[in-house]
């Protein structure tokens, strides 16, 4: 992942990632984290290009929720 990402939930910035590293408020409550986790882990897939863009909050949860309800 190249640059800078924030991570929004909520409408509020609750993370920000930069190449593999992800740095998460610690304001967030252990319940939000699973899904403040997942969309980190969005970020990059988006950013290489392997799903499409742009890079939103909606788009983030929506893949987020999706990877929450495989497990």
């Amino acid at each position: 992942m190249s640059g800078l990402q924030r991570i929004t939930h909520n409408g509020e910035l609750v993370a920000s990632t930069l190449a593999d590293q992800a740095i998460i408020d610690d304001i967030i409550p252990a319940c939000k984290r699973p899904i403040v986790q997942a969309k980190y882990l969005y970020a990059p897939h988006f950013q290489a290009a392997e799903i499409p863009g742009p890079y939103t909050d909606a788009n983030a949860d929506a893949y987020a929720r999706a990877a929450a309800a495989s497990r």
